[in-house]
């Protein structure tokens, strides 16, 4: 077995067989040392190898993954030997011994594609189309310009093409080109002839710049060029700034108009909902939201100064790039910075009071007495005010995830669209009971307790039947407070609630032992274990819809268990705010 030799050859990669390497190292030796002295030996060596890599790796396949001795005579026999094109026979035998076969056939020539650097007036295609057919690239060229400006798709096939036909950039692909063998022979003249015309080019431009009067003319066609296109660009940045100070002064304008509205009282958001339009100032959200012995005017004079001093800074340096206004005066800048600082300052002095309004927390809790049963059925009333608050003489306004619509300005109640949450423990006695924790906050802990005692929220039982209020209320004066109102159902064991579908509205994360999520859990019987709630018949349940109470009445239901009471009928009573429980 041969020995095998991993050779790199152009940045190509293959196994060689040991003989055939020596063979081809040898010839590459004799090419380079005939080369020595030509001009762009590098660059005719560079091609030469580029040129046999790429032959070699056509004779490596699947079956046979070594190159052969005879695969580096063939390639040699194609590429020809320095001594033949340079008609040099003063070479010792020792040379010649591998290069016992010659080959004058024309075995190794083909033509292929490739756009043309050297003959180029954009891309170099029709000059490459040009060789490749052996005619003259001046009638391709004149066909595409027809075509282009009488059908119009000349360039799109001209880009098309571009793109697809590889650029001829080694001396092998220039051959390949022209249909020229790629062997030493042709490769080194085209290297030579490059050259050649290279120095010709130069020793040309050398003698025409050579003249004192010749580099005067360069020069100063080069600085006409230079100012030109400097001017160019100039003006170029000129428009486009011009446009864009228009257009950003045209909006300056418009925002400080709407910001001047806002601070006189005009209604600034609009919100379609419900088939019904509404709006509020910023008057509707301060009365809200700050506190009671903070006047609204710093809020008004904070937030014009804030956000009105920068919209007058663009318009005022608008109208003097508009009009070309070259003078800048100091006196209008440190003005207008010193009342932006000021406008700043006003404006965290708002939100530091309004913050310390709501600096700390307090929770109210209060018991409510239920009537007992067995089994307690669970439903939410006046859902309707969740989404028809106008028919009921109100008007919404809508503040981020906050909801709330003036009822009846004359109890002075605001109505908070946030439903309660409504929660089932365990009882630790045998009776249910139910846990009402009110939130809010304030500048003091006493402050706090007082707005969550003015909460007020109101529910309804009748027999075994609770219908909970979606909502709460709390004082208009208690202003914007963090209010929030929990329900919490205290259950005794072997006790059974109903979950009506009406109570997925306030339910919230309830524990259970099925794992079931909040909007699983209604329309469902539940029954307090020492595990926890537990779900009696999750399976098949059977209900119908009154009065928006559900309660289990199919005669094919299955029998409820011993300690599930019959449900009682419901009542048909309209309620809005009942009176508040008496809490104990």
């Amino acid at each position: 077995m041969n020995k095998t030799i991993t050779m790199n050859l152009s940045g190509i990669i293959f196994h060689i067989e040991e003989d055939a390497y020596e063979m081809l190292n040898k010839y590459l030796s004799t090419i380079k040392g005939y080369f020595r002295d030509s001009e762009g030996r590098d660059e005719i060596m560079s091609d030469i190898e580029s040129r046999i890599a790429e032959m070699l790796q056509e004779k490596v396949n699947q079956t046979k993954q070594a190159v052969l001795r005879m695969d580096v005579e063939n390639v040699i026999a194609m590429m020809g030997k320095p001594e033949d094109f340079a008609g040099d026979n003063q070479h010792s035998d020792n040379n010649n011994e591998p290069y016992e076969k010659e080959s004058r056939t024309a075995e190794g020539r083909r033509r292929r594609v490739f756009r043309d650097p050297d003959d180029k007036i954009l891309g170099g295609v029709c000059s490459g189309i040009a060789n490749y057919f052996n005619f003259d690239p001046l009638w391709l060229r004149a066909a595409f310009a027809v075509s282009f400006f009488v059908f119009g798709s000349g360039l799109l096939l001209y880009i098309i093409l571009c793109i697809i036909i590889p650029k001829a950039k080694t001396t092998a692909e220039k051959l390949e080109m022209r249909g020229e063998k790629v062997d030493v022979n042709n490769i080194g003249k085209a290297v030579h002839d490059e050259f050649e015309d290279f120095k010709k080019n130069m020793k040309d431009f050398g003698n025409e710049v050579g003249s004192k009067e010749n580099r005067d003319r360069i020069r100063t066609s080069t600085e006409k060029t230079a100012d030109f296109l400097k001017d160019l660009f100039l003006n170029i940045a000129k428009v486009i700034g011009t446009i864009f100070s228009t257009i950003l002064t045209i909006f300056a304008v418009i925002f400080m108009i709407i910001l001047l509205g806002t601070a006189f009282g005009m209604n600034f958001i609009h919100i379609s909902e419900m088939g019904q339009d509404h709006s509020y100032s910023i008057y509707d959200i301060s009365d809200k939201l700050f506190p009671a012995d903070m006047s609204i005017q710093y809020l008004i004079v904070g937030a014009l100064l804030f956000f009105g001093i920068p919209l007058l800074g663009i318009i005022y340096a608008g109208i003097k790039l508009l009009f070309g206004i070259k003078n800048n005066n100091k006196i209008v800048k440190y003005t207008f910075n010193t009342l932006w600082l000021i406008g700043l300052g006003i404006l965290i002095y708002v939100g530091m009071r309004t913050y310390q309004d709501c600096s700390v927390e307090a929770t109210v809790k209060q018991k409510i007495e239920l009537q007992q049963n067995d089994t307690l059925y669970l439903s939410v009333k006046n859902l309707e005010s969740l989404v028809q608050l106008d028919e009921d003489g109100g008007s919404r306004y809508r503040v981020g995830n906050l909801n709330w619509s003036e009822l009846d300005n004359s109890n002075d109640e605001l109505f908070y669209e946030q439903p309660v949450r409504f929660d089932i423990e365990q009882s630790e006695t045998d009776q249910f009971q139910l846990i009402l924790s009110k939130y809010a906050c304030g500048e003091t802990k006493t402050a706090a307790q007082i707005r969550a005692k003015g909460i007020t929220y109101g529910l309804s039982q009748t027999d075994s039947l609770i219908e909970f209020e979606p909502q709460f209320n709390t004082p208009k004066n208690d202003k914007w407070r963090g209010q929030e109102a929990r329900l919490s159902l205290k259950m005794p064991l072997n006790k059974v609630v109903y979950l009506s579908k009406s109570m997925e509205h306030i339910i919230f994360n309830i524990s259970n032992i099925n794992q079931a999520i909040d909007y699983d859990m209604v329309n469902r019987r539940w029954i307090m274990t020492r595990q926890g709630l537990a779900c009696i018949d999750c399976d098949n349940l059977q209900t119908v819809e009154v009065h928006d109470t559900v309660v289990p009445v199919h005669p094919s239901a299955p029998e409820a268990p011993p300690e599930v009471a019959p449900a009682p009928a419901p009542t048909s009573k309209k309620y809005f705010f009942s009176e508040p429980v008496t809490f104990k």
